[in-house]
């Protein structure tokens, strides 16, 4: 089990990187759980300021699809108007392929997408886990040693 970090850790991109894995980690552990996401995307959402890289958000989708994400939920609106990638954000049911047990339903959390970003993602849907992943693989490589 990874170490626990406490808020007052939190003084390197390396520290704030390894929280935004823990809270993956939480997020996987409970994908319907829209406090456990808010957090993660509200964290990543920091992690280009403390990389010295906010001009890669506008360069990349899957950056914008989460400042959207962090910046809309925060304020409780996802249709705010500066914010284009993100048409709505919802729960969604769904029966795992191969699941033994009948009946057995998984809640997700999924993000709809804006035309241009479903275009440029290659998918209309993408949920959280998914997009998780792809922010956390962007900047892994970016992130100093500890």
């Amino acid at each position: 089990m990874g170490m626990h970090l406490d808020f007052f850790d939190l003084r390197t991109a390396a520290d704030l990187f390894r929280k935004v894995e823990e809270d993956l980690k939480a997020l996987q552990d409970a994908p319907s759980d829209v406090r456990l996401a808010f957090n993660f995307f509200v964290t990543v959402e920091h992690l280009p300021d403390w990389l010295d890289q906010r001009s890669l958000v506008k360069k990349n989708c899957a950056l914008r699809v989460v400042s959207h994400l962090a910046n809309g939920a925060k304020h409780f609106v996802l249709d705010d108007s500066r914010h284009k990638s993100v048409k709505k954000a919802e729960a969604s049911r769904y029966v795992e392929d191969g699941y033994v047990e009948p009946g057995y339903v998984a809640d997700v959390l999924e993000v709809h997408l804006s035309a241009d970003e479903a275009k440029e993602m290659g998918r209309p849907v993408i949920d959280v886990l998914t997009l998780g992943q792809k922010v956390v693989q962007l900047w892994k490589p970016d992130v100093p040693a500890a």
